[in-house]
């Protein structure tokens, strides 16, 4: 548990530090889980500009309920991209307003 917290925290910190801030649209979406808390686990298929052109990528992540409510207003998610790999993505829903 703790090497799982740590790696989390480690890639985190990583894309937060070296990746490109961008806002995805959301091509597809497909419900794969829940938690016992209320959360709902997805995997969409996001499409996002870089300087190279469009990339098209998948990811999976738990949504709170409030999360989701920002993310289906405009069907888009923020996101951090790595600059030398843009299909290496992190979600991140709470940065939306």
């Amino acid at each position: 548990v703790i090497a799982y917290c740590y790696h989390t925290g480690a890639t985190y910190d990583k894309f937060k530090k070296v990746g490109v801030r961008v806002e995805a649209k959301i091509i597809s979406k497909e419900k794969i889980g829940a938690s016992g808390t209320g959360n709902t686990k997805f995997r969409m298929v996001v499409e996002f500009a870089t300087r190279d052109g469009i990339v098209q990528a998948t990811a999976k992540r738990y949504f709170t309920p409030e999360e989701l409510i920002k993310v289906m207003r405009n069907n888009t998610v923020i996101l951090y991209y790595m600059p030398h790999d843009p299909k290496q993505i992190l979600l991140m829903p709470c940065e939306m307003t």
